[in-house]
């Protein structure tokens, strides 16, 4: 039930409608009341998501073995983490911070931790992960699909045309949509993966040039970039770069010629292109002033920051939005330099740890597994840390639902799909090593009557902590524990 439930509050996260702040305000769908119910502040100033996710954590944590077969080091990370956001909310209220205005600026963000324990206490097999990729595909197809609809059946009846279909954040679920299934075709290498691979992307990337956001394109191309650098030299990779070979070429004169017009068939160029160098529109770099303002503030406190609850200095003004966003100031449109601004160099890298700790891990079971499964587990978990980073670095990624969902998601990854692969040891392998050294187990860590174990009874519990009632599929599972004690490939 816990596991089942945490799939249902992704995928609500994923796909919530608030009245107001989808399809511009213009339409409501069956689902609008349900998003603006769940993920509206209640009486209590929290969303009834939020308690929602806080029970389904309680029923979690409760089963047993839920504490077992995880990464120390990842929740250490996680927890050094949360330590340095609350220490620079101290900092910043004790300096006449605005303590109503550092729940809009930490709120999710925390969040995003707390469904990441949430996730890891209910998810304990490659099994799991695997299902929680198809809830995330199902969520962004569904997404990409009500979008379509918003675009020809309510759209042209608006004006001014909206600027933005669905949301903003939109992006990154659309981004992490394609490359769940790039990654399925590449690495499970069949006629029907590719075609379905094939397929699916149509209408997501219908729905990220509806969207019209310059980042997501951004954001794919690199994501995309990152799956085929982490490939191992093999035949796919082999096809890629005479794929390759035949293509750039062309990209590059697709590139050069589109680079300064305006037809639709060069919009993603296009959206690049107002980015960055001379080709840069107003709101990048309305950007840049913004930047620019956020570097200027950390100057004035490089250490620590000004803390939580106040705004970033604004020498240089663009235009003003005090009218439509009077918190534009607490929430800055670039939240990693936001971070950096608020917290200083302490708190930035205390804060910012996490992310190279969960990328090392990822990595480690990308290039440990042996299954395509797992392999796809790792590979897509990077790419939701890619994601997520460069949502934060243009568009308020920090202070968004939908990327905070997918950053938990590949943080639990990070913490459990390491022993699951055999490339951290299990509750059960440590176990035995501490009998062995004629030392007791910590209770703590779930390894109740692990010292009475025998041999045989070691080796059964396997990477998915068995016995703990939440093995689905022991043939499969005993299959990998086999895998997992064969040595790594060069």
């Amino acid at each position: 039930m816990p596991r089942r439930l945490t799939y249902l509050l992704v995928w609500l996260a994923l796909t919530a409608e608030i009245e107001g702040e989808i399809f511009a305000g213009k339409w409501s769908t069956p689902l609008t009341w349900l998003g603006t119910f769940l993920f509206t502040p209640s009486a209590l100033k929290l969303p009834v998501w939020d308690f929602l996710v806080f029970g389904a954590l309680a029923l979690a944590v409760a089963r047993k073995g839920a504490r077992r077969n995880r990464v120390r080091p990842v929740l250490t990370s996680m927890l050094v983490s949360l330590a340095s956001l609350g220490a620079l909310w101290v900092w910043g209220v004790a300096r006449g911070g605005d303590v109503r205005q550092t729940t809009w600026q930490l709120h999710l963000f925390v969040m995003a931790f707390v469904v990441a324990h949430l996730v890891v206490a209910s998810c304990r097999t490659v099994a799991h992960y695997t299902q929680l990729g198809k809830v995330i595909l199902a969520a962004a197809l569904y997404r990409a699909f009500i979008l379509i609809v918003f675009r020809f059946t309510v759209a042209p009846t608006l004006v001014p045309w909206p600027q933005t279909m669905t949301t903003h954040s939109d992006t990154a679920l659309f981004v992490v949509g394609i490359v769940l299934l790039v990654v399925d075709a590449v690495e499970r290498r069949t006629g029907t993966s590719v075609l379905r691979a094939v397929a699916l992307t149509i209408p997501i990337a219908l729905a990220i040039h509806w969207n019209n956001r310059r980042l997501a394109w951004l954001s794919l191309g690199l994501s995309l970039a990152l799956v085929y650098l982490l490939l191992p030299a093999g035949p796919v990779r082999r096809r890629i770069n005479q794929a390759i070979t035949v293509l750039v070429p062309l990209a590059a004169l697709y590139v050069i010629v589109g680079w300064e017009r305006t037809e639709r068939i060069f919009k993603p160029v296009r959206s690049i292109a107002t980015m960055i160098g001379s080709q840069a529109d107003a709101s990048s770099e309305t950007r840049d002033i913004e930047n620019w303002n956020l570097i200027q503030t950390l100057k004035t406190s490089p250490l620590l920051g000004l803390g939580f609850g106040h705004e970033y200095h604004e020498y240089s003004v663009a235009y003003s939005i005090k009218e439509i966003f009077p918190q534009y100031r607490y929430i800055p449109h670039n939240s990693v330099l936001g971070l950096l601004a608020f917290t200083g160099l302490a708190g930035f890298t205390g804060t910012w740890q996490v992310f190279a700790v969960s990328a090392f891990f990822n990595a480690r079971v990308l290039r440990v597994a042996r299954t395509p499964e797992a392999r796809a587990v790792g590979l897509a978990s990077l790419v939701m840390l890619v994601a997520y980073m460069l949502q934060a670095w243009g568009d308020m990624g920090l202070s968004a639902l939908t990327p905070g969902v997918l950053f938990a998601v590949s943080l639990a990854a990070s913490a459990r799909m390491p022993v699951l692969v055999g490339d951290w040891p299990s509750s059960a392998s440590k176990a035995r090593i501490e009998v062995q050294d004629g030392e007791h187990p910590e209770d703590g860590e779930g390894h109740e009557g692990a010292e009475h174990a025998s041999e045989p009874a070691l080796r059964a519990a396997g990477p998915a902590g068995v016995g703990d009632g939440d093995r689905e599929r022991p043939d499969q599972d005993a299959q990998e524990d086999d895998l997992r004690h064969r040595p790594a490939p060069r």
